[in-house]
């Protein structure tokens, strides 16, 4: 169910009453979540609930045998939770991988002379491609890897488990949250009546909500433009048709078709997640950031901590430190084979791979340069002003370009379209169709977000919440009509809905 459709709006305010009225202890708020998680879920796939349910089980499994053995270094608790994560990401492999495969075995056998046809293992997409799979996975994982780590964190029952690893904000395309996020903020226990007939306690309660909800009807606004208005234009008036047919245009509006590529995902990705939080803020449910300007950057390793935050650091907590980290091995290699084990998440093709990689080279200049000339960042030389602003401004020009010279082969539908762009921009022909001026606007605004949003988003929110609740409706209702007015007829479903 996409969260830009009517259709989840109705679905929602049922939520929203359900959760008010019957979720009074934790028990009850546990129950009724849990159901509304569910029917989320079998709106966008009731085909993959089974698969929802078997990854929760497994975790849960896993954290409860591991909690039965609860000396670290018994080798029983390696082996329940190394089968656990395997059992997982051969569900993820399969399901992500297996066209790729069956399609490899009918090229291999072609090459051997063998000329067999195996379409007819490959079933519908819809049933190669589960929606969210690879988020709940994470998800799950971290909650049973976080107990295998620590002994002291006890396992908790089925259902919590499957209400943590469904959460219906999230469980689409993240972020992926951890059980110590999510868990302390529900119910815990009901107030007590001295507390709840307290006239200050009940003002703090208020003013709590109502900031709640400003903040969240914010970041449901600032996800309906970054989506609706920006990444559709962009991708309906450029990048589309620019990606499709590179040879067809000339070699500035490739050059701007790569920009604009590079902020529509930002815009799309970041307006899910902003539409998320927004959701969950309503809920009382506060998920955690994903995106902190990220073409702000001034090296790439800075860059993976602004960008797809949950992500960066779930590659980094459960593949890098696994692979050794900083202790064990090459830290150099272990960059790079995380940054590779997050492109080929994304999918069974070489143009991921090689967008992963070309970020793990990226995160090894960077670690090498702070290691080998430690003090250059603070030396006397970058002291001055105006060498220092040179300086950063370099840096982010460099990083900038190398992360939208990368998103090529991210978004491109092949490498030789990847690469058959890469030679056109490089060619500098004027020969070929252009593009509309206001495209450059739509990559201004959607740079300018990253600069200002945070104050333009701080300052709407405050607005917001002293506003009378009948004028806060008539402000919101006026910027969704806005948004929509100033968007297409069907909005595109979200880029990282596929993966």
């Amino acid at each position: 169910m996409n969260f830009v459709t009517f259709q989840f709006a109705f679905f929602f305010l049922f939520a929203l009453v359900i959760l008010s009225l019957g979720a009074r202890t934790l028990r009850t708020q546990t129950f009724f979540l849990l159901g509304i998680n569910i029917a989320f879920y079998a709106f966008a796939g009731v085909q993959f609930l089974p698969l929802l349910f078997l990854v929760a089980f497994i975790n849960y499994l896993s954290a409860v045998l591991t909690n039965a053995h609860p000396l670290k270094k018994h080798g029983t608790r390696r082996f329940i939770i190394g089968a656990a994560v395997f059992a997982q990401i051969l569900l993820l492999g399969f399901f992500k991988y297996y066209e790729f495969l069956v399609l490899s075995a009918e090229q291999v056998l072609e090459s051997l002379g063998y000329k067999v046809s195996l379409i007819f293992l490959l079933p519908s997409v819809d049933i190669l491609l589960p929606v969210g799979l690879s988020f709940y996975i994470f998800q799950g994982m971290s909650y049973a890897v976080d107990r295998y780590r620590d002994v002291n964190l006890k396992p908790l029952s089925y259902c919590n488990v499957l209400l943590f690893v469904s959460f219906f904000p999230t469980v689409l395309s993240g972020p992926i949250m951890r059980s110590n996020q999510f868990f302390p903020q529900l119910i815990s226990d009901p107030v007590s009546p001295e507390l709840n007939g307290d006239a200050e306690y009940k003002k703090m309660e208020k003013a709590l909500i109502n900031r709640d909800i400003a903040e969240g009807f914010t970041y449901i606004l600032s996800g309906l433009f970054k989506k609706v208005v920006l990444a559709s234009y962009l991708s309906e008036h450029i990048v589309r048709d620019v990606f499709q047919s590179p040879e067809f245009y000339s070699s500035e509006t490739v050059f701007v078709a790569m920009y604009a590529y590079a902020m529509q995902i930002f815009c799309d990705f970041s307006g899910y997640t902003d539409l998320a939080i927004g959701i969950g803020r309503l809920m009382g449910i506060k998920i955690p950031q994903n995106f902190n300007a990220p073409y702000l950057a001034t090296s790439v390793k800075e860059f993976w901590h602004r960008w797809h935050i949950s992500l960066s650091t779930w590659l980094r907590d459960y593949v890098y430190f696994s692979l050794g980290g900083n202790r064990k091995g090459n830290k150099y290699v272990n960059l790079f084979l995380t940054m590779a084990i997050g492109g080929l998440w994304h999918g069974a093709h070489l143009r991921f791979l090689v967008w992963g990689m070309a970020h793990g080279a990226g995160l090894m200049v960077n670690h090498a340069f702070k290691q080998f000339l430690p003090g250059f960042s603070g030396s006397q030389f970058l002291n001055k002003p105006v060498i220092r602003a040179c300086y950063s401004f370099f840096a982010w020009f460099l990083t900038f370009h190398f992360i939208c010279v990368v998103w090529l082969f991210f978004r491109a539908e092949s490498m030789e379209l990847a690469l058959a762009m890469l030679q056109k921009m490089f060619l500098f022909t004027s020969e070929g169709d252009g593009y509309p001026l206001l495209v450059l606007a739509a990559i201004f605004c959607a740079f300018a977000v990253q600069c200002v949003g945070k104050y333009s988003f701080n300052g709407f929110a405050f607005v917001l919440e002293k506003v009378w609740y009948p004028f806060k409706l008539v402000i919101i209702t006026l910027f969704c009509a806005i948004i929509f007015k100033l968007g297409p007829d069907g909005v595109l479903p979200f880029i990282y809905f596929q993966f």
